[in-house]
């Protein structure tokens, strides 16, 4: 009996759990869609919460403001990046493990070129947005260093793991920023794919 209670429990929290997922998830994509069509200032948290159909109160419970929300945003689509790339093969050297992981969990994200650039321009044009994403892009190239010493047999507080971490996380965010502000390139991946060779050459010749 005891037995079937932990198992009941477990199983409850494993659906919270799933639930609470379900509802920051469908939070973050309701906003982002009325972002798209409205404008940021123009959004407000009522709007957000009358999409999903759920109230203010539980907004606040995920999100405490709402450029929490944004930055959450992209902080998905990094976290799905670090998933990938941590999951490449160990034989890859790391500029193909870093492009491949891209290929498989950023790139598919950027092919609806209008959302991205509307995404870029509100970081670039929002200042308290800007900055929340600057801190979130830093604390994720501490676990990108991570996923690159266990990849290199080093620790991860090594400083060319922190460096190599700090250039990959710069230059997808300076590649796309590029590619939003010219009209010439179509798509963001080859930006951003130019980007990282550029990393493999000597960025500071003697």
């Amino acid at each position: 009996m005891a037995t079937d209670s932990l198992t009941m429990d477990l199983a409850k929290i494993g659906l919270a759990a799933r639930k609470k997922e379900r509802t920051r998830r469908q939070l973050a994509e309701a906003a982002a869609e009325l972002f798209y069509e409205r404008g940021y200032a123009a959004t407000t948290v009522d709007d957000i919460v009358a999409a999903v159909d759920v109230s203010p109160r539980t907004f606040f419970r995920y999100f405490p403001t709402k450029e929490d929300l944004v930055v959450a945003l992209g902080a998905t689509s990094l976290d799905l990046f670090l998933e990938a790339f941590r999951d490449r093969p160990p034989e890859e050297s790391l500029q193909v493990a870093v492009g491949e992981a891209i290929d498989q969990s950023l790139a598919p994200g950027w092919e609806d070129t209008t959302k991205v650039r509307s995404f870029l321009a509100l970081l670039r044009e929002t200042p308290a947005l800007r900055a929340r994403w600057l801190e979130e892009a830093y604390g994720k190239r501490d676990l990108m260093a991570e996923v690159i010493a266990m990849r290199t047999g080093t620790g991860p507080s090594d400083l060319r793991n922190l460096v190599i971490a700090g250039a990959i996380t710069l230059t997808i965010n300076t590649a796309l920023q590029v590619w939003a502000d010219q009209d010439v390139e179509a798509k963001a991946s080859p930006f951003v794919y130019r980007g990282l060779k550029e990393l493999a050459t000597p960025l500071l010749p003697n």
